[in-house]
């Protein structure tokens, strides 16, 4: 079994990816994450190897989310946009591209249902598999697959639809 270190170094960056993906907020992201490892800490004495190391700490982290949710009644920023900085060596039109369409994704999965755009980040970005999610979110394998195909549709939908109005 890994090291609580070793564990950190391997996770810290894409369990700081999930929580900006469902948060759109840099420093937000970096409590939840330190909040997240707090609670491994706390609790990897108790952790018996019955699921994979990944799955576990994404539903630490989904635990976190919730518990910090729950206190919050505001909704999430977008994107920072020092996020949004484009490669320098791009001409400026292509950077400004760049810049507009990134910022549009995020506007898109930020008005996506919290259950919707979990599971797209979850998948999408953090390419885990659908019975890792399953686990993590606490549902059926076929709920992921559906509300994953549902969330793909909504997205498609909502962007053309926001990139033919811009």
């Amino acid at each position: 079994m890994k090291t609580i270190e070793e564990i950190y170094k391997t996770y810290e960056k894409p369990i700081f990816h999930y929580f900006y993906g469902l948060t759109g907020n840099t420093h937000l992201a970096e409590e939840l994450t330190q909040e997240t490892f707090f609670q491994v800490l706390r609790t990897f004495s108790g952790f018996r190897g019955e699921a994979q190391v990944t799955t576990w700490l994404y539903k630490v982290a989904r635990n976190v989310y919730s518990m910090w949710k729950r206190k919050q009644k505001t909704s999430f920023p977008l994107p920072e946009s020092d996020v949004l900085k484009g490669p320098a060596s791009y001409e400026p039109d292509t950077v400004l591209e760049f810049k507009e369409k990134l910022t549009l994704t995020g506007k898109v999965l930020q008005e996506l249902p919290e259950n919707y755009r979990e599971v797209f980040w979850l998948r999408e970005w953090h390419e885990l598999a659908y019975e890792q999610i399953a686990v993590i979110i606490g549902k059926s394998v076929p709920w992921v697959k559906v509300t994953l195909h549902r969330a793909r549709l909504q997205f498609r939908k909502n962007y053309a639809e926001k990139e033919g109005k811009e």
